[in-house]
């Protein structure tokens, strides 16, 4: 299985508290994704190669999130990222002269 076939990627495992809080930010904004699990769907090492080979650093937690084939990184940093995002929507609406 190769993960960069997944657009939005969230790499959990049971019981992780960040994980869901991930995943119920995303579901929030009606952004799909596929989930797979560790130890069922895909081995740890399988994901430690997998971001240590598209974002070149080493990572041993989870959740792991990909969003439109990006690297975002945990639950903390796709926080960041969606924060970026709105502040972004929100200046697209100011019509600047300049």
């Amino acid at each position: 299985m190769s993960l960069s076939q997944y657009k939005n990627l969230v790499i959990t495992q049971p019981n992780c508290p960040y994980c869901v809080k991930a995943k119920a930010l995303l579901d929030d904004r009606g952004t799909e994704y596929t989930t797979l699990s560790l130890g069922s769907d895909l081995e740890k090492t399988e994901m430690v190669d997998y971001v240590e080979t598209v974002a070149n650093i080493r990572v041993n937690t989870v959740p792991q999130i990909f969003l439109e084939g990006k690297y975002i990184g945990g639950h903390d940093d796709l926080v960041a990222y969606l924060e970026r995002q709105r502040e972004a929507e929100d200046f697209a609406d100011l019509d600047f002269e300049l």
